[in-house]
């Protein structure tokens, strides 16, 4: 079913690995260079990407401008994609001035503008392997309990607030340590190239859980 996407990422971080064409020629990408990618797919798929449109640029905007029009762009969307970068954060800024937390918060709440109420979105996050190809920065095997710990101390507050917040979630217990199961969190992650290989699959998992929001202890503030 073809939806309308917001995709929320940090521009400038080169803390990824190189994709083709950068890769061909020994460049470095950039999450940008992702996004390009992520539109081909959606757009093979019938999604539209609200966040930008060809040859728009808010750039010379100030920040309440472009807050505003961010505003739209998610009221429109159904779904909010933040693709999750090694280097999303930026150390010398506070998380409320930053705008992926911000692009979050948003896309959570529920708004009424001009009497036309607007649903949260789903929030799904796209783990980006990391300047060495690998995915080890944030999710972290555990054979022995056949799980995976993830790094969420990296992340924004909000993304890692509101994952592993089911409020009546099914676990485990293995060496003394609690494993969740299921749709444990309302924010759920993937890494990128399985979710290039399922693409709907995904998409349509973070439409689910967003039907059913209220199973969730979901955070809006920053």
């Amino acid at each position: 079913m073809p939806r309308n996407i917001f995709i929320s990422y940090k521009y400038g971080d080169s803390l990824v690995e190189s994709i083709p064409p950068n890769s061909l020629f020994g460049f470095r990408s950039t999450v940008r260079d992702y996004v390009d990618k992520l539109q081909d797919v959606l757009k093979a798929r019938n999604h539209i990407n609200l966040g930008e449109k060809e040859g728009e640029s808010l750039a010379e905007f100030a920040d309440e401008t472009i807050r505003t029009r961010l505003k739209e762009k998610i009221r429109g969307s159904s779904i909010t994609i933040v693709l999750i970068s090694k280097g999303m954060k930026d150390p010398t800024k506070l998380e409320k001035d930053q705008w992926i937390p911000w692009e979050i918060s948003y896309s959570l709440r529920t708004t009424t503008v001009q009497g036309r109420k607007s649903l949260k979105n789903a929030v799904l996050g796209i783990v980006l392997p990391d300047e060495n190809g690998s995915y080890g920065w944030y999710y972290i095997p555990n054979p022995n309990c056949g799980s995976i710990t993830h790094n969420t101390n990296l992340l924004f507050r909000i993304l890692s607030r509101n994952m592993f917040n089911k409020k009546n979630s099914s676990t485990r217990l293995c060496n003394g340590t609690i494993i969740h199961e299921g749709d444990y969190s309302y924010i759920m992650t993937v890494r990128w190239d399985e979710f290039i290989g399922s693409t709907e699959s995904y998409i349509e998992s973070a439409i689910r859980i967003r039907d059913i929001e209220n199973e969730y202890e979901i955070e809006i503030n920053l």
